[in-house]
């Protein structure tokens, strides 16, 4: 079962983002039927980002959190692009691509192109392998989503 769960924020985000998410999941993981994605808006910006993706209690499980003011400070294709980047991370995740061990303290695993888990999680953030992925495809992701639903 997949189960999408938006807390807070207002009603014209909340149906934007169920929209992404949804489209998100049909496009990077459709054949996946268990999910389960809470999206939370809470003050993100005071961390230096716009939005955050972490585990839940599980594998299939993922929370993002969206600032509250995020759909008044950006314009609608980079809002839609920053839940699309996101939604990047849970497809990064529930692919097995990257996920966390605490074993021996907190590990960020990339899965490389051997098969092995590496962790880069004292890598800069614009070299993390899951963050260079999720920006390379964000931008083309987010083109098809305004196509598709026609927005400008």
């Amino acid at each position: 079962m997949i189960d999408i769960e938006i807390i807070g924020g207002i009603k014209k985000d909340r149906e934007l983002i169920d929209q992404i998410v949804w489209w998100c999941i049909g496009t990077l993981m459709s054949r996946h039927s268990v999910l389960d994605v809470e999206i939370r808006f809470e003050k993100t910006i005071n961390h230096g980002a716009l939005a955050f993706c972490h585990y839940g209690d599980t594998n299939r499980q993922f929370i993002i959190e969206i600032d509250p003011s995020l759909s008044r400070s950006v314009s609608k294709f980079e809002f839609v692009e920053t839940i699309v980047h996101e939604m990047i991370h849970v497809w990064q995740g529930a692919t097995g691509r990257m996920k966390y061990r605490f074993r021996g303290g907190y590990q960020q695993l990339w899965k490389c192109k051997d098969g092995k888990y590496r962790n880069y999680g004292n890598t800069k953030y614009e070299r993390q392998p899951w963050e260079t992925e999720a920006y390379r495809l964000q931008g083309p992701m987010t083109k098809m989503f305004m196509e598709k639903f026609n927005y400008d």
